[in-house]
């Protein structure tokens, strides 16, 4: 109910309140995108504290730059027909070949940078 809640508040925010104020978040994404991502992916209690930590840090004295929301996602290999994506998950560490294989039926690793793919549908490529 939490969850559902503050994601009404930033769909509102996006829709009215965003356009009125402008373009002033010092980081990408913005700071009411990198809340909604984090509320649609994680814990609710733990959105909302990355969440105010960005929002006190989105200042003049901080640097700002590009941020994306970390999350931690158990992933189980799926072999099926393409089909359209919307995030792309990015692990935070690299991991050395040797031995990888996907027997254990995950990926061995659990934390990933979560990056929102835009669709390119209307741009116009000759």
């Amino acid at each position: 109910m939490f969850k559902a809640l503050m994601l009404k508040i930033l769909e509102f925010y996006q829709r009215y309140i965003s356009k009125i104020l402008g373009n002033n978040c010092r980081y990408y994404p913005s700071c009411s995108e990198y809340s909604k991502e984090l509320f649609l992916f994680t814990n609710p209690f733990v959105a909302f504290l990355k969440t105010s930590q960005r929002l006190l840090s989105c200042n003049q004295l901080f640097r700002g730059g590009v941020d994306y929301p970390k999350i931690s996602k158990k992933i189980l290999p799926i072999f099926s027909k393409p089909c359209v994506f919307e995030y792309w998950l990015i692990p935070t560490k690299i991991i050395p070949y040797k031995g990888f294989c996907l027997r254990k039926d995950t990926y061995p690793l659990k934390t990933f940078w979560l990056v929102r793919i835009y669709p390119t549908h209307s741009l116009k490529i000759p």
